[in-house]
């Protein structure tokens, strides 16, 4: 290669004031801009030569510089650069690469659909399956499976079926409807608890199967083999099982093959290679070797007839079926052809393998995975426990010695070019080696801080629902760390919840404690890992209107990380700070009133409290008492308007009831508009009827706030943001340290979204478990939002009897 003649300073210079990089801070000076490059070299501005190791993005098989790919492009421009490929227009190197592609593709493969890239194609592939079922009458089917550690893009669809929450926290919501499982990976057995990778994966897959529906699922997308989570083949059983299981419940599957198709893998399908027949296959990268974007989904025939009928398949891409693009896929295609580069990936993928595979004697080096071309070296801090290491520095250190590759957050990368030789693979190892054996030997400072636990972490940045109930089993019912109350009750149950608890469905095998905490000591609930110093408890009730109250247990911690969210939320919905609030509810046993006590502080305000007793209020009512129940609803109307006409208020929350108390008198209603800027209303039901009168008729210029909570699971949860007029209130739990189910009362089981059952909270977190906890509501079952588990609730409305007791509202 010539040295280039370019400014190289001037280049780095506008870079740094222009150009946005993905996964690059905006303070970082560090920037190296390559001009050229031939086969596996690059140079950069500053001349200086690399070997490229990575591919580019995993995508340049045919290496950089081909003379042939850029006489296809410009050849076919001079004939026809572009033309819309929408309706009935097409192009001839277009028909002639989709011919290509389905005689290279496995059955049951017949019909292709381009793109300009792989994240197109995934949201394709996705677009595509749900209106398969909408076509054929299932139009419920919308729910997508995807896998924690699979990378699909960050397209708002293919972003949302990726599984790394680095690229979905800032960005939600996400597409909703998409469920993440656990992925086989075979060097890591610690997270399947003792089983078999696939056999805990295919058991998972079940679960979760069952608990959503077979007749909600439209599809499950997944990397055959896994190339940004490190290059992780699965159990040659694995994929043929899922497709089976998937099949049995008209679940249709997409192999997204953006980096292993086309000879990564030493076949021209990864699919191939472990014996799966999807319905669909999403390509890219390989496609063109990088010398044009383009993406093609490659679609079984008894989707596509059924996508393409009718007014076919609605909407595409500017750039579908780009003329010069296929003339460049086609030629790219010929040259994999002609050179044997399969076979070359293999061959050259074996040596190079082999090489690196000595690192493994290396104590940070935990394993080294090769498949063909694609090459993952996974580090550790510790290979006794897996502790895993950071590979951040690794990168530049092998750029210094002139070979490029990148990294996962713990895993080196390698995708070199499918031209690479034996003697570039020799330096590429070479320089690796030298790296991580310098690495190896250079002390480096461990941290003594505790890694970050699943049980501290700020509400508002959750851990998986398995993170949580893995470390809240062993905290709960570790005998050290686990209160007396759950350490006794754990001698009657026929599970091991440390062993059997390891998913939210898993939840439901506890009986409902809750009665048992009428008489339970509250010293016997504090979990033993709090130490043996007392703490600052708060302990609140619920119950009591007929006889002994519940009781539970609020350290000091659980009340800053539920109050912390609560303010989070309360921004997020716009509600103002530095206003004092007044509260007009049970200001204890009750949580209702201290909560938002804290909340006031916490905002910059002053909380007022009018105090409540639904416990004396619902009695009255139960024994027909309505004159005094109507007496004490006056007196309490008549304290809110001291403190209104007194004080300056921004924030009431208080009950559906006593909000339409405060509208009948017309003074308070009045007091209200000038100066309150919120209406937060819990603790009891509210029609879409009323909400509308009190919104738009009754308090017009204060915004109006639902909140539903439970005193027994320790919190609660605000209204949806952004519901229609004629939608119901619904509700989104803190998930997962609160989680929510609607089931059928007489069975158990949950009823289908849309329809009605009765609300089961529960609650898991350090300082509290209560799951199973079966609630005096009835809703509707809601789909979470995106980036959520579990359940919503809407329409929340009281049972008619709980405990063969009547159950009356009253002024709560």
């Amino acid at each position: 290669m010539a040295a280039p003649l370019v400014n190289a300073e001037a280049l780095v210079k506008t870079d740094r004031s222009r150009l946005i990089h993905p996964h690059l801070p905006g303070a970082a000076a560090d920037r190296i801009i390559m001009v050229e490059g031939s086969g596996c070299r690059l140079r950069d501005a500053h001349g200086r030569e690399y070997l490229d190791a990575t591919g580019g993005l995993m995508l340049a098989h045919v290496g950089h510089g081909r003379r042939e790919m850029v006489e296809a492009a410009a050849g076919q421009m001079a004939k026809l650069e572009y033309f819309s490929s929408f309706h009935e227009f097409s192009n001839e190197p277009s028909i002639q690469l989709a011919d290509r592609l389905i005689d290279l593709a496995p059955a049951p493969m017949e019909r292709v659909y381009f793109t300009s890239g792989g994240a197109e194609a995934v949201d394709a592939a996705l677009r595509m399956a749900r209106l398969y079922h909408h076509r054929l009458g299932r139009p419920e089917r919308t729910w997508i499976l995807a896998r924690n550690l699979g990378y699909h893009g960050v397209t708002y669809g293919g972003g949302a079926a990726t599984g790394m929450p680095m690229f979905h926290q800032g960005f939600g919501p996400m597409l909703p409807n998409v469920r993440h499982l656990t992925p086989p990976l075979p060097f890591h057995p610690e997270l399947y608890d003792g089983a078999d990778p696939t056999e805990y994966c295919l058991s998972e897959l079940r679960d979760t199967i069952e608990e959503i529906g077979a007749e909600n699922i439209a599809v499950m997308i997944g990397e055959p083999i896994l190339g940004v989570a490190g290059v992780v083949e699965p159990p040659a059983d694995y994929w043929p099982r899922v497709r089976e299981l998937l099949s049995s419940h008209g679940i249709l599957l997409i192999l997204d093959e953006v980096i292993t198709a086309f000879g990564r893998t030493g076949h021209w399908f990864a699919s191939e290679r472990l014996g799966v027949t999807p319905d669909f296959i999403v390509t890219a990268k390989g496609l063109t070797s990088g010398y044009f974007p383009m993406g093609a989904l490659l679609v079984a025939g008894h989707v596509a007839d059924v996508a393409t009928r009718d007014e076919g398949f609605v909407g595409g891409y500017t750039y579908s079926g780009h003329a010069t693009g296929c003339a460049v896929a086609l030629r790219n295609l010929d040259i994999l052809e002609r050179e044997d580069l399969l076979n070359a990936a293999r061959e050259v993928g074996d040596h190079l393998g082999a090489r690196l595979r000595r690192l493994e004697e290396l104590p940070i080096v935990g394993q080294v995975r090769q498949t063909g071309l694609m090459i993952g070296i996974e580090l550790t801090e510790d290979p006794a426990t897996g502790e895993l290491l950071s590979a951040d520095r690794v990168p530049p250190l092998v750029r210094d010695r002139g070979v490029i590759v990148r990294n996962n957050p713990n895993t080196v990368l390698l995708s070199p070019p499918l031209v690479m030789t034996h003697e570039e693979a020799d330096r590429v190892a070479t320089a690796v080696s030298d790296v991580l054996t310098e690495f190896a030997a250079t002390p480096r400072s461990r941290s003594t801080a505790p890694a970050p636990s699943a049980l501290d972490t700020p509400w508002d940045r959750p851990p998986s629902m398995p993170d949580l109930l893995a470390e809240a089993m062993e905290w709960h019912f570790g005998p050290r760390t686990g209160s007396r109350f759950w350490l006794e009750r754990a001698k009657t149950l026929d599970f091991d919840p440390r062993k059997d608890v390891r998913t939210e469905a898993d939840l439901a095998l506890f009986p409902n404690v809750v009665d048992e905490l009428r008489d339970a000591r509250v010293e016997d609930l504090v979990p033993r890992g709090y130490g043996d110093e007392p703490i600052p408890l708060d302990i609140f009730e619920s119950g009591g209107t007929t006889g002994a109250p519940k009781r539970v247990v609020w350290p000091p911690d659980l009340h800053e990380r539920l109050t912390s969210w609560h303010a989070k939320v309360l921004d997020d919905r716009g509600v103002p700070r530095g206003v004092n609030w007044l509260t007009i509810g049970p200001s204890g046993p009750h949580l209702f009133a201290p909560t938002s006590r804290t909340l006031a502080h916490l905002r910059g305000g002053i909380p007022f409290t009018l105090d409540l007793d639904p416990r004396w209020v619902k009695r009255c009512v139960t024994e027909g008492r309505a004159e005094e129940t109507r007496r004490y609803l006056e007196h309490i109307l008549d304290q809110v308007g001291w403190i209104l006409r007194s004080q300056d208020i921004g924030v009431v929350f208080t009950t559906p009831p006593l909000l339409e108390a405060l509208a009948g008198r017309e003074e308070l209603a009045e007091l209200i508009n000038r100066k309150v800027r919120t209406l937060i209303w819990g603790g009891a039901s509210m029609s879409v009827d009323t909400r509308h009168l009190l919104r738009t008729q009754v308090f017009p210029e204060a915004r109006l706030l639902g909140f539903y909570g439970s005193t027994m699971v320790g919190g609660g949860m605000y209204e949806r943001d952004g519901l229609a007029e004629h939608e119901p209130s619904t509700f989104d739990p803190p998930y997962p340290f609160i989680s929510l189910r609607v089931v059928d009362p007489d069975t158990g089981k949950p009823v289908p979204y849309g329809e009605r059952g009765q609300v089961v909270m529960s609650h898991v977190s350090r300082g509290m478990l209560l799951p199973n906890n079966l609630e005096r509501d009835t809703a509707l079952r809601v789909p979470p939002v995106e980036g959520s588990g579990g359940d919503a609730v809407a329409d929340i409305r009281p049972v008619r009897s709980f405990g063969g007791t009547t159950v009356v509202e009253g002024v709560y």
